[in-house]
């Protein structure tokens, strides 16, 4: 099945990651999300024989962010806000 990361479902990662009975599917979501940053990340690795230590971190550090629930909780909340400009 193929999904892609939208409002709805990153509110249903944020409100369902604490929740005992969605939290196995919840970290089946967060594992499959995982498995393909990985592999967008060996795809990137590949494409350029020269990779930065900017670049190592942003990877590493988005594959580590997603398995936190905090960045899902502002995730959510950044998709929620509104402001005047």
């Amino acid at each position: 099945m193929y999904l892609n990361l939208t409002p709805k479902l990153i509110n249903q990662i944020a409100n369902n990651w604490e929740d005992p009975r969605k939290a196995e599917e919840t970290q089946e979501l967060i594992e499959a999300i995982v498995a393909e940053l990985k592999k967008d990340y060996r795809a990137f690795q590949r494409k350029h024989s020269r990779i930065s230590d900017e670049d190592v971190a942003h990877w590493e550090d988005l594959i580590s962010d997603v398995t936190n629930p905090e960045f899902w909780y502002k995730f959510d909340h950044l998709l929620n806000f509104g402001f005047e400009y």
